[in-house]
């Protein structure tokens, strides 16, 4: 299987100590969600295509190297002579939490337009992934919705991470109207506890969870909880997974590296979402967990996901990584 991933790619611009001279040094990493997903896949030894745009410019340039030394497959990813690149200020705080900040306006991925090549990579893949980023204006929001109706209509499976960033939008009712006018198309749904509240105002997991899956068709949904785990919610049940206790430096692509993690595991197996059973889907959560987990063991996202045999490293020889 093949997972085609749609989006944001920028520059995670994130602390890194202080100079000499006392003022605060940043590191310059790649990130962006849906990119985050796609080297999470090909670092599981999954494949998996990223379309999008960047900036042809310095920042652009270093990304598309980025994807290509990971093997992300990027002939849909387009380098503009017109827009630059979006930067991302990252803040952390306590425990690694990260809050931030967005140098985007009319920046390469508000900017995109669909292109024939993005329809094509849509069209090679089983699996089409996308987040809520790009809808937050135009024109990529109508992008977004033109490429999720078409990859639905072909019968691709559709995977969607909200993954809300409350600065990039003028009104957080629209970013509800959109997000949830997305959710009909969605096959996967990942929220975080927090995006799950924010959608339903339902702090009762199981409820919220009901509302989604019902209202909207969604057979299967992932709610993740920080260092506490995650769950799933399939065919009426809700199923709770521990989380794995590691002193996290920055959780940045975190829930990125738990989905990463879940679809390749999911991707490995080749049923259909309404074959799988409670026990594989429980098994899927503990890799994602420890993948989740691992990504926040560094400072970055995409530098910070992991690999089997650094899941091995860090948790033992266990069956479970494979």
């Amino acid at each position: 299987m093949k997972l085609c991933a749609f989006g944001e790619l920028l520059i995670d611009v994130t602390p890194y100590g202080i100079s000499d001279k006392g003022y605060e040094l940043c590191e310059f990493n790649p990130g962006g969600a849906p990119a985050n997903v796609a080297v999470a896949l090909r670092n599981l030894e999954q494949e998996a295509s990223f379309i999008g745009q960047v900036g042809n410019d310095h920042y652009g340039n270093f990304l598309r190297s980025v994807l290509r030394e990971k093997s992300v497959d990027v002939d849909g990813l387009v380098l503009s002579s017109d827009y630059l690149t979006t930067l991302a200020m990252v803040s952390l705080g306590e425990g690694g939490e990260r809050s931030f900040s967005f140098y985007r306006q009319n920046g390469a991925d508000v900017m995109m337009k669909p292109l024939p090549e993005y329809f094509q990579k849509i069209e090679e893949a089983d699996i089409f992934h996308f987040g809520s980023v790009t809808m937050s204006d135009e024109p990529s929001r109508s992008t977004t919705f033109e490429l999720l109706e078409y990859a639905k209509k072909i019968g691709k499976i559709i995977s969607f991470d909200p993954n809300l960033r409350e600065l990039l939008w003028d009104d957080l009712r629209e970013a509800k109207r959109q997000i949830k006018k997305a959710l009909p198309f969605t096959d996967i749904l990942k929220v975080s506890e927090e995006e799950l509240y924010f959608l339903t105002e339902i702090k009762d997991v199981a409820s919220a969870c009901t509302i989604l899956s019902h209202g909207n068709s969604i057979p299967l949904i992932l709610v993740t909880f920080g260092a506490k785990g995650s769950a799933f919610f399939i065919r009426n049940h809700l199923i709770e997974v521990p989380g794995f206790g590691v002193k996290a430096i920055d959780t940045t692509g975190a829930g990125d590296g738990f989905l990463g993690g879940f679809l390749s595991r999911f991707m490995d197996l080749k049923k259909p979402i309404e074959m799988l059973s409670l026990e594989e889907l429980s098994g899927f959560l503990r890799f994602a967990n420890a993948c989740g987990a691992y990504a926040t063991l560094k400072k970055g996202a995409i530098g910070a996901l992991a690999t089997k045999p650094r899941l091995k490293e860090k948790f033992g020889d266990q069956s479970w990584i494979g």
